[in-house]
């Protein structure tokens, strides 16, 4: 008996180019090259099937905050020597608001804080998958996952080249979506989908030059967000919050710099530095969770699994988690373990962990936005409501300490 999961592509006796491995990986993203890893130190079989040639791995433009816990997490497999190496630690950040900045040290030693890396996802991602295939690890670039099918003992993955459209056939014991967001198998599985989209986006900018501050900057203001993030030696992120409506066109470099400097605005404050904008885009603010994250044979992790907004940075570090919690359960099932029961606790270990994540990235998000525009008395109460919030965090070390510990994933 199978049962046939079709994302809509036509099968037929052209999917006879088999291969075999006891994991099919789809997706080459942090979930995906973090279970590769792990699989292959454990002498189990796996092939990565990416959707993108090997040399765009490192285009898909990602922040990078790394917490704490995820880099002690993955020291134990020789994963967090790149991040150590080439990241930068960062353990301190500030909310303008009202025109006064509030520091918050969550990486003093006083507070037992440890800060957490800031190296951009994407270099993350090919330093990993460089590595992997320099072990011998398969990772099938240029490849497009079309439809899966689960039977009584396997999975079928039925995927073509993106060159030619080229079928072939993996057939595996078990099948991990880390495809993203948009993910074929979680859409084929048909998982259960819980989400929201707000109602507003972030414009999302590089800009070519030193970050003007080591810390990340979070700007509370009536005409909404505005942040600054370091991505490196030379080069900063920037957000604007912006109506969901807009288009990039509406977006000219002029007009950015004019409402970030107004923005970002506090008393004897130099001027912003302006640069070079190397890259712009939306981030539209959906969050998702699927559950549950298995059946059968098909298991989802990272944004396959679920999304959730930049507000705190969460997104590669859950991807990380889930990647590890699944890897112990495939390790324990087919590494020859008296029994395989963690794997199919891998909902359950995780899902507590993934609404908690959620919980916060929301907070967050009641902190840096303005709320409805137009609706000025709204405003003015949220904007209150904001301004209590961070009064509490200057003054209750309890809740200044919750906050550092969970901002950094200490």
């Amino acid at each position: 008996m199978s049962r046939r999961l079709s994302a809509g592509h036509a099968w037929g006796d052209e999917y006879m180019d088999k291969d075999t491995a006891l994991v099919c990986i789809v997706g080459a993203g942090p979930a995906g090259l973090v279970l590769a890893h792990i699989l292959h130190q454990s002498n189990i079989s796996f092939v990565i099937l990416e959707r993108e040639q090997s040399g765009e791995l490192r285009s898909r433009t990602k922040a990078g905050l790394i917490e704490q816990r995820a880099v002690a997490a993955l020291r134990p497999f020789g994963l967090a020597d790149t991040i150590t190496e080439r990241g930068g630690r960062n353990g301190i950040c500030e909310f303008r608001i009202d025109g006064e900045v509030i520091v918050c040290d969550y990486g003093a030693p006083s507070d037992d804080g440890q800060g957490h890396y800031i190296y951009p996802q994407q270099e993350l991602v090919g330093d990993w998958a460089d590595a992997l295939v320099a072990k011998g690890g398969q990772i099938r670039f240029g490849v497009k996952v079309v439809d899966v099918a689960e039977n009584e003992t396997d999975v079928e993955v039925r995927a073509v080249t993106a060159a030619n459209d080229e079928p072939f056939t993996v057939r595996a014991e078990a099948v991990v979506a880390c495809d993203g967001a948009g993910s074929v198998v979680a859409r084929a599985a048909g998982f259960e989908t819980f989400e929201v989209a707000h109602p507003f986006r972030w414009l999302a900018v590089i800009a070519a030059i030193a970050p003007p501050s080591p810390r990340t900057v979070y700007a509370l203001h009536p005409r909404g967000f505005a942040g600054q993030f370091r991505r490196s030696a030379t080069s900063t992120r920037y957000y604007l919050e912006v109506p969901i409506t807009d288009k990039l066109a509406d977006w000219p470099d002029e007009r950015i710099w004019a409402e970030l400097e107004e923005r970002m605005a506090i008393p004897d404050q130099l001027p912003l530095v302006r640069g070079n904008l190397i890259e712009r885009d939306f981030l539209d603010l959906r969050v998702r969770v699927r559950e549950p994250m298995q059946r059968g044979r098909i298991f989802l992790a990272g944004d396959a699994a679920h999304m959730v907004t930049p507000a705190g940075a969460k997104g590669m570090n859950m991807a990380i988690q889930d990647a590890i919690e699944l890897a112990a359960g495939l390790c324990e099932r087919y590494g020859g373990a008296a029994n395989g029961d963690r794997l199919g606790s891998y909902t359950a270990s995780r899902l507590p962990d993934i609404w908690r994540y959620q919980e916060f990235s929301n907070w967050m998000l009641s902190i840096l936005h303005a709320g409805p525009a137009g609706q000025t008395d709204k405003q003015d109460f949220v904007h209150r409501l904001r301004r209590a919030r961070l009064d509490r965090m200057i003054n209750d070390p309890v809740y200044a300490r919750w906050f550092g510990r969970t901002y950094s994933g200490s």
